[in-house]
Formats: C-alpha cells, structure tokens, sequence
C-alpha cells in the first residue's frame, strides 16, 4: 500500500513525498536506510485509486521457479558487470510474472535512491527473511555476485525437488479421477437402469449383482452425502494444518504416514540442510541460520528440533553433539555435521547431507512410482469387472435358463 511521509533529512531540511510498502515499519526502514528521520507517516487516501488490473497483479502467485530465475539472470548480469540499477531495470522489463515485475520495479526504485538491495528487499514479501539473509551478508562481505550465485543455486535445487514430487504425485491423482469418475457414471446412470430391467424379469440375482445394484442405488440417493463427507473432511485438514493448536498434532501424523511420511520428512531435510548449508556458506551467524531454517522446515516436529538445536548452540554447545542427542536426525547427519565442525567445513558436510536427502527422496519416488502404476491399474480394472460382472451374469443365466 502507498503511504505519504514528512521527514528531516542530515541538515535538517524537511521533505515529504510517498512510498510503497507493507506497514508503516517498512516506509521507517525505507526512509532510514535513505538517511532520514521521520516526522509523520500516513496511508494515502488516494491508493483506492489503483486499476483492477493492478489489483490483480498484486495479488497474483509468485512461483519458486519465477524466483529462481530471476536471481539466475541477476547473478548474471551482475557477474558480467552491469550495474545493479541497470540490471534490476532490465529485469523488471522482462520478468513475465506482473507481481514479481512490480516487486522489482520497487527494488530498483530503492536502490536508486541509496538503499542497498537487501533492505529493498525487505520491504516486499515476494522475498524472504531467507533470501535477505543471504544478499546482505554477501553485501557486507563484497561478494554479491557470489551470494546471489548461491541463492539462485538454492532455490532452483528447491524448485527441482518440488518438481519430482509434483510429477509423482501427478499420475496416480489423474488415474485417480478418471477411476472415480468412471465408477460415477456407472454407479450413477448405467446400473440403475439394469437394476429396474432385472427386477421387470423377476429372476434370482448372483450376491455380487445384488450388493452392486444396492450400493449404486444408495449412492444415486445419496451422493451428496459422499461428496459432502469428503468436501467437509479436505476442509477440515486444511484448517487443522493451518491452526496453531492443532498443526503440531497434523505435522507429526503426515510424518507418521505410511510411505507418504517417509517422503514428506526426507523433502523437509533435504530442504532444510540446504538452507542451513547456504546460509552458513554465505556467512550469516549461526543462531540466525538455525532460526530462519527452523522456519523453511514448515513442519512443527523438524522447526522445533532445528530450535532445539539453536538454543544448545547458544549455550555453547557442539551442533553434531545436540543433532545426536536429538530423534528426528538421523546419526549420520549428526556425525557429519561434527565432522564439518571440527574440520571447520560445516556448510559443505552440510551440503551433502542434503545431497544425500535428495538421492534418498529421488529413489524413493522413482520405487513408488514403479509400484503404484501397476496397483492403480488393477484398481481401475478390478472395479470395472465388478461392475461388469455385476450386470452380465444375470444376464447369462437369464440366456441359460431360456435354453
């Protein structure tokens, strides 16, 4: 949102003006970054006046891909020697995604004015604390190029993984809905007319023609039932995942879940240890790192075991020592991370614990894959000859009994 600003610049000269940001914190950070003190701070009346269209550009999605493009192309350009003002330009004019344009714009806007590139993107969400993390530190080191080399390795490992998990997801969901949709149409249309034709014929029904044509009754009575069952019970996780009581409790059961939590806890290490391992290497303090890592983790089992680790650090303590002490890392993540200690290479033993997480979720998804192909398979043809069975062997005996 627009806020308009009064402020006293170095020599005491007052300057107003209007500045886009989140919360009138971020138009205080802005303006100090710019070397100002501010006076007053209010939203503008005005900003109602903003298109649909713009309106919709700041609200549209910004996907890990989009971001991890758009630091490749940076850490391109900046390595090449362009100017970061130069570079930012030309990637708000090419950038697809309107609200990552608009984001970039605001940067460039920023920086334009003397705020550095981390605190301009601080003051957009469509960046992360973990994403600042890294740009400032290279900043403060004079290794921009390098840090945001790392960021963008970074986010498109992330991305990748998402990837393998979307792609294996994928197919059993759409064979999933076609079966479904498939038993909906003979359960809703097709048996019902057989089961008025056979009671017409009076003839004596096999069990399996009988239980078929009973529950295809029941369902065309009731569907809205099922569907509102099933509706209410998506509803209900949703909300459960998204409750602060009740999250801790859903995050433990999606890590209890059979096959599915096994991927689920090796994508979070996996994620996890590269951003520990990214965050180190860039030089951000180790109790920072641990904290915005505990965040990526998105599940209250594994933040809460990263914290764990953070508060023994603070304390003094080794990292491997506490990793080993803890249940949710594994002993050689706990023996690796003590040797990246005492070798004084933490950042890559992590790299390769998440490596080694990343080989583990591939395999994984590939072995199921392979083994869920062909149970979907015989899930679809087993309720299909059912449902045949159902509806041609009364008709056989029906012809025997003729003859």
């Amino acid at each position: 949102m627009l806020f308009r600003y009064r402020a006293r610049t170095a020599d005491g000269r007052t300057v107003s003006g209007t500045v886009s940001a989140y919360s009138q914190e971020q138009v205080v950070q802005q303006l100090r970054g710019q070397g100002l003190v501010p006076l007053s701070i209010n939203a503008d009346k005005d900003e109602h006046r903003l298109s649909l269209r713009q309106r919709l550009q700041a609200i549209s999605t910004v996907t890990l891909k989009d971001k991890a493009v758009l630091f490749r192309q940076l850490t391109t350009m900046v390595s090449a020697g362009i100017t970061l003002g130069s570079a930012l330009e030309i990637l708000a004019q090419q950038t697809k995604n309107k609200r990552l344009s608009l984001a970039v714009q605001e940067v460039k806007r920023l920086v334009d004015s003397g705020v550095s590139l981390s605190s301009a993107m601080r003051t957009r969400k469509e960046f992360n604390n973990l994403m600042v993390s890294i740009v400032r530190a290279g900043e403060e080191g004079g290794v921009l190029d390098r840090s945001l080399d790392r960021l963008a390795t970074f986010l498109e490992r992330q991305d990748a993984i998402r990837r393998k998990i979307v792609s294996a997801v994928t197919y059993p969901a759409v064979v999933m809905t076609f079966a479904i949709g498939v038993v909906y149409i003979l359960v809703t249309f097709i048996v019902p007319r057989f089961a008025k034709v056979f009671d017409g014929l009076g003839i004596d029904l096999p069990p399996v023609t009988t239980i078929t044509f009973r529950f295809a009754i029941w369902m065309n009575k009731n569907w809205y039932f099922v569907i509102g069952g099933f509706v209410l019970f998506i509803v209900l996780v949703m909300v459960s995942n998204r409750n602060k009581k009740t999250k801790p409790y859903m995050d433990r059961l999606k890590l209890r879940l059979p096959i599915v939590g096994d991927i689920i806890y090796k994508a979070i290490m996996a994620r996890t240890n590269r951003t520990l391992a990214s965050l180190v290497e860039s030089g951000v303090p180790i109790l920072m790192a641990l904290e915005m890592t505990a965040g990526v983790a998105n599940n209250y089992v594994i933040g809460k075991a990263y914290e764990e680790l953070r508060e023994a650090a603070r304390k003094g303590q080794a990292l491997g020592e506490s990793a080993a002490k803890s249940k949710v890392f594994p002993i050689m993540t706990a023996h690796m991370i003590t040797i990246g200690e005492q070798t004084g290479r933490l950042e890559e033993m992590l790299g390769k614990v998440a490596d080694w997480f990343e080989l583990e979720l591939d395999e994984k998804i590939k072995r199921l894959s392979s083994i869920i192909e062909p149970i979907l398979i015989m899930f679809v043809g087993g309720v299909v000859a059912i449902v045949a069975s159902a509806i041609f062997l009364p008709i056989v005996g029906a012809i025997q009994a003729m003859l």
